[in-house]
């Protein structure tokens, strides 16, 4: 019998248990790893830990499984130099810069492509009319040759509403773009989303075409140019303008979003969870404790956490933060504002650094009077960016260890699970108590014959008193 295969598969689980990596790993990029001393101990426990990655890093972070995110942002830019808009798209670089493009404000289409390479802090456009159309609600992602990826997306023109499954490609970094697919496989849709799986294939879920809302999953295995439909009808309802992350172990999460059926709507906050890049789905939970919300962003961050982050109930917009730490089952609220202004159709990304940034979105003032942005905020996940930290431990448990490094070249993560092991404090030493002294034995002393005499001769006289005055009574 041939065992080869199983003991293979055997060997590959036992490797996913222990750790789980990721990234963009280009030629030089740094390929994460890292030791710790001590690994176990009592509370509290001091940590110190070692980066061992492979090739030269320029940025560490470090997420040490004791924490959740901070909940103070910080304002990169007021003005980012581009147009105040919303239903824009951003992606990240290898070598951590940012392109930003499309989206609409107040009716006229923002057609160009801009790139920050400060972590949004300054901006300059590489594309004034790129050679996609104008389009709002697009979906966009980088492909792991560092090549981004357009498509979908929504135009109005004056007259009716024009729905895109166009499929473009930049291999320039966003200045020049190629058309890779003129329909694909899939109906034109607004409102889509779309990942990057662990093996370079592309899934785009749901959104909302001519004739309503979709909850269909669609793969591609050649970066655009061809699709197969994985499900016609998947476990989720319908629904666009919702958000999807891809996490560490290669598990996919879909959450939020809206549905919209004549006149009547709904707003979800169910979360779903696929293992088989989305073949099948299981609901993780069917009322998170984020209420109810479209038009949201999510990110996964290093260490496999869910962030989730703004969006819209008719016309509630939201500045809200939570954070799942269990691939979306549970929430726990970070912040119930974060400092930007409420807002929805704004666009975040998660930098090689740990950092998230928001940028843009629009809020809704009633009266059919909306507000644009094009401020840039920003977030630091991480628990430090040193290179060699150390952590204290303060609560017993086992803690998971993540390390993100990365350089120009790309980043890679590393989380080796169950990693540090904190028992419960040693209980203090207590003083034996003081020995307590033995009593002293009174020695007995037996009169000698001579002592006699004098001993018992007052006995013997209360004898014989005692006898005499019984006599005289019976007398």
């Amino acid at each position: 019998m041939n065992t080869t295969t199983p003991i293979t598969r055997l060997l590959g689980v036992l490797l996913l248990l222990i750790c789980m990596v990721a990234g963009v790993n280009a030629a030089g990029s740094p390929a994460a790893d890292f030791s710790a001393t001590p690994e176990n101990g009592s509370a509290p426990l001091n940590v110190e830990f070692t980066d061992r990655s492979a090739r030269d890093a320029s940025g560490w972070a470090w997420y040490f499984g004791d924490a959740i995110p901070d909940s103070e942002w910080t304002e990169i830019s007021t003005d980012a130099g581009w147009l105040a808009r919303g239903g824009h798209s951003m992606v990240a670089l290898p070598d951590g810069s940012i392109l930003l493009m499309g989206g609409v404000e107040d009716g006229a289409y923002t057609h160009d492509v801009w790139r920050s390479e400060d972590s949004g802090a300054t901006w300059r456009r590489i594309a004034e009319a790129p050679q996609w159309s104008p389009r709002v609600s697009q979906s966009t992602l980088l492909l792991q040759d560092g090549s981004i990826l357009l498509m979908g997306g929504l135009f109005w023109d004056g007259e009716e509403y024009l729905e895109y499954n166009d499929v473009w490609r930049s291999t320039t970094k966003g200045a020049h773009w190629t058309k890779v697919n003129d329909g694909a496989a899939w109906t034109a849709r607004d409102g889509l989303s779309s990942l990057l799986l662990h093996d370079g294939s592309i899934l785009v879920m749901g959104g909302w075409d001519r004739i309503g809302q979709k909850n269909d999953v669609w793969r591609s295995n050649n970066n655009g140019i061809s699709w197969s439909q994985i499900s016609y009808r998947a476990d989720w309802p319908a629904r666009t303008y919702h958000s999807s992350v891809l996490l560490p172990d290669g598990s996919i999460v879909l959450m939020g979003g809206y549905y919209e059926a004549d006149d009547d709507w709904s707003y979800y906050n169910d979360v779903w969870r696929s293992t088989d890049n989305g073949a099948t789905w299981t609901e993780m939970t069917s009322d998170a404790e984020w209420s109810a919300r479209d038009g949201h962003t999510s990110v996964a961050l290093p260490d496999g956490g869910i962030l989730l982050m703004g969006g819209r109930d008719d016309d509630v917009r939201f500045n809200d933060l939570w954070h799942s730490s269990d691939s979306g089952a549970t929430w726990t609220e970070i912040t119930p504002e974060t400092g930007w202004h409420a807002r929805d159709r704004h666009a975040s990304v998660l930098l090689p650094d740990g950092s998230v940034l928001v940028t843009g979105g629009w809020s809704y003032e009633g009266d059919d009077e909306f507000t644009y942005y094009n401020d840039v905020w920003r977030l630091q996940t991480a628990d430090s960016d040193v290179q060699n930290p150390s952590h204290l431990y303060s609560d017993p448990g086992r803690y998971s260890v993540t390390l993100q490094t990365f350089n120009e070249e790309g980043f890679s993560s590393l989380t080796q699970l169950d990693f540090i092991t904190v028992t419960e404090p040693a209980p203090p030493e207590t003083a034996a108590p003081p020995a307590t002294p033995e009593p002293e034995e009174t020695p007995v002393t037996t009169p000698t014959p001579e002592q006699s005499r004098f001993v018992y001769a007052p006995v013997l006289l209360v004898i014989a008193g005692l006898v005499l005055f019984l006599k005289r009574r019976e007398e």
